[in-house]
């Protein structure tokens, strides 16, 4: 039975609400109201309590003091939150991978508005609608299990929209998608913000904070700091009022200086493919790799590193590998930051001392039964912990237990831990806030300019042309060309990554 009083007007209602768990306060006297039509960004550093809040909406924790009301109701667990038009999309996915589209869409079976989709030609068809609006560009009858993270976070939103919202809250919704895939989903907000639809955003892209936003929530440490209008916001005190601190702008390292080839891949062609793709990379270079979601950046990353099987050579250092296995490129000084962090880049229910140490289990073995020594592994753990600047991470605390943006810290620091020549990264500040993506640009700067060859996958352009010395873009499964930093701009990459001249 869905709630009255969502027909006319859908207002949230946040009073001094805490939250603690195991004596650490995660939410602390918390309030603020959101009315109908709304759109409010929720912005923060990774660990402020963020998440916690929403959860808080949705129903998922009760405070321990406070209270929330959604229409005039306190939501009093997940199903009467969703009764209420409360839904949210979530940064880590909540699909079903061996369903399809239209299964994980429609799951519930029902719509909080309008007529029930009783039949599966019915239920094809708005799903094909939707898709369409959010410019996706794969079908209802699609496996979820065979589509890339980024098609998979347009079905988180899809299947929110499906369920006609009162409430909308978005998570990190455009954190891997590219420039044009993100204007879709900036049309729905709008669209949705004219229906009169509530809409929490929240978000690390803070040019998206601007552009769509009328008033923003910065938190911090669990409370909250600001709630003013956006307008009276510049970027830099945005980004110090979320840290605390003045946010430093990272510069692109200095232009390699060695002529000495590091990584050269030759002809390496493998699923999602289409040409042979060839190109060097230097010591003391980043590499950028641009294009929109299903172009193939990320497959060319797992042809070279032997995720997949693939044709073609790649050569480090000098020496030729035609037969390539992850272990076999770990050997020879290369690693690789997966982009889906959840699935391929952690041991979720493990440690994070053990996750840390994982690439490293030889090299911190005291003796020849290979029997790793846990002093070894703590000093190791504690110092990528400060280096990385990861908090709340006690060495023995299960990685589930931290937020995404430090969750992809550990991915990146275990990887920095096997000192490699040439380092992958896809999508390396996925999910990360304005402070900690500085950090990480600094250390993609500090690896370069200490000889590393760095390759970097993002679907954030500012990023890419911000640090790479040269970007080569993909289209369809093509390196289309490699452009120098100086002649590569937005306007540019987009058309080339669409297919254009």
């Amino acid at each position: 039975m869905i709630e009255a009083g969502l027909a006319d007007a859908a207002v949230l209602t946040v009073h001094e609400v805490s939250k603690s768990f195991g004596g650490v306060h995660a939410v602390r006297e918390v309030g603020f109201d959101v009315a109908a039509g709304e759109v409010v960004a929720l912005v923060g550093e990774n660990g402020a309590g963020k998440s916690t809040l929403k959860n808080l909406i949705t129903g998922q924790f009760q405070p321990d003091s406070g209270s929330i009301e959604v229409g005039g109701h306190s939501p009093r667990d997940p199903i009467h939150t969703r009764n209420l038009g409360v839904l949210a999309v979530h940064q880590e996915f909540s699909l079903f991978p061996s369903l399809t589209v239209v299964d994980n869409v429609f799951l519930f079976g029902r719509r909080r508005t309008g007529p029930v989709l009783r039949t599966r030609a019915k239920a094809e068809a708005e799903c094909a609608r939707l898709l369409d609006e959010i410019g996706a560009d794969f079908h209802p009858a699609d496996l979820v299990s065979r589509l890339s993270p980024a098609q998979q976070q347009l079905v988180e939103v899809v299947k929110a929209l499906a369920q006609d919202p009162a409430l909308l809250i978005l998570d990190e919704p455009t954190a891997s998608l590219n420039l044009a895939e993100r204007e879709h989903i900036h049309l729905i907000v709008r669209r949705l913000q004219a229906q009169g639809v509530c809409v929490l955003y929240i978000t690390h892209h803070l040019e998206e904070v601007f552009e769509l936003c009328s008033r923003t929530i910065v938190m911090r440490d669990g409370q909250l700091v600001s709630d003013r209008p956006t307008a009276d916001l510049t970027r830099s005190g945005l980004e110090e009022l979320m840290v605390g601190r003045e946010v430093q702008a990272v510069e692109r390292p200095r232009p390699p200086t060695s002529a000495h080839v590091k990584l050269r891949v030759a002809d390496v062609d493998g699923p999602g493919i289409a040409e042979p793709v060839s190109f060097e990379l230097k010591a003391g270079e980043v590499f950028g790799l641009a294009g929109l979601v299903g172009s193939g950046r990320t497959e060319v990353a797992q042809a070279i590193f032997g995720v997949v099987p693939a044709g073609g050579t790649v050569e480090v250092s000098g020496e030729q590998l035609k037969r390539r296995t992850p272990a076999l490129m770990k050997r020879h000084g290369v690693a690789f930051v997966t982009e889906d962090r959840r699935h391929e880049g952690l041991f979720l229910d493990r440690s994070i001392r053990e996750n840390l140490s994982a690439p490293t289990l030889r090299s911190l073995s005291r003796s020849f039964l290979q029997l790793v020594s846990r002093r070894r592994e703590q000093r190791q753990g504690d110092a990528l912990i400060a280096e990385l600047k990861v908090r709340g991470a006690a060495l023995e605390r299960p990685s589930r237990s931290l937020s995404g943006g430090n969750q992809q810290k550990l991915v990146i620091g275990k990887w920095l831990a096997t000192n490699p020549e040439v380092i992958i990264l896809d999508e390396p500040t996925r999910g990360i806030d304005v402070g900690a993506k500085a950090e990480v640009h600094s250390i993609i700067g500090r690896l370069a300019e200490s000889g590393k060859a760095v390759l970097v996958i993002s679907s954030d352009m500012s990023e890419v042309l911000g640090i790479a010395h040269r970007v080569g873009i993909m289209h369809k499964g093509r390196l289309v060309t490699i452009l120098q930093a100086e002649a590569a701009d937005p306007v540019t990459v987009i058309k080339l990554a669409t297919g254009g001249n």
